[in-house]
């Protein structure tokens, strides 16, 4: 019988396997950390939004969001011994994506910030967090193309895509709705908190 078999149709018959794999099945633990990504980040919104409110200095939000990414990559990395995220040889690094995409926030803002000096503290506020919004948007929508190389099904790249159009639209709404200029952080966090729960429930479901 193993005389019949084509090489050819075999190997696009595991192709296609390999396409219809998920996250969850891929990356042991990427759904779990990706639903604790979004109670970190709920929480950091929460915390952010106290330091509007109290108009503490912004050198808080440096202080919050750093404690928590670093406790919740230590806690990741020893709770799955190393990141569910890891690169494969040729393929791309979706954690390293998003967050240089990330990083050209502070670029902006740097360029920005002399033409800004005359703003207030909930405009000045505002502006980063709307910035920071649109730049991480733009890093998922960037990460769910990159998973294709990663021979990761449609329905879980959507997922990204999803949350990158969120947080672009998100974005733009706490730049130019004066209610967000003070309530950014908490539209930002129960977003950010239902849309990790109902991804977590797309990546699980099989």
């Amino acid at each position: 019988m193993s005389e019949d078999v084509d090489p050819t149709e075999l190997q696009r018959d595991l192709d296609r396997i390999k396409d219809a794999m998920g996250i969850a099945e891929r990356y042991e633990g990427a759904p779990e950390q990706w639903l604790g990504f979004g109670v970190v980040v709920a929480l950091g919104c929460a915390l952010s939004q106290f330091v509007v409110l109290e108009r503490l200095p912004g050198l808080w939000f440096l202080v919050i969001w750093l404690g928590l990414f670093g406790l919740f990559g230590a806690v990741a990395y020893w709770r799955y011994d190393g990141y569910s995220w890891a690169p494969g040889d040729g393929t791309p690094n979706v954690g390293y994506l998003i967050l240089t995409i990330y990083a050209g926030t502070f670029a902006v803002q740097f360029v920005a910030g002399p033409f800004l000096v005359e703003l207030g503290y909930l405009a000045e506020t505002a502006f980063v967090l709307g910035l920071v919004l649109v730049m991480l948007g733009l890093g998922y929508l960037v990460a769910a193309e990159s998973l294709k190389a990663h021979r990761i099904r449609s329905r879980d790249r959507r997922a990204f895509q999803v949350g990158g159009a969120l947080m672009i639209v998100l974005g733009v709404a706490v730049a130019n709705v004066e209610l967000l200029h003070e309530w950014g952080f908490a539209a930002y966090g129960g977003t950010y908190l239902v849309y990790a729960v109902a991804s977590y429930w797309v990546l699980t479901d099989s």
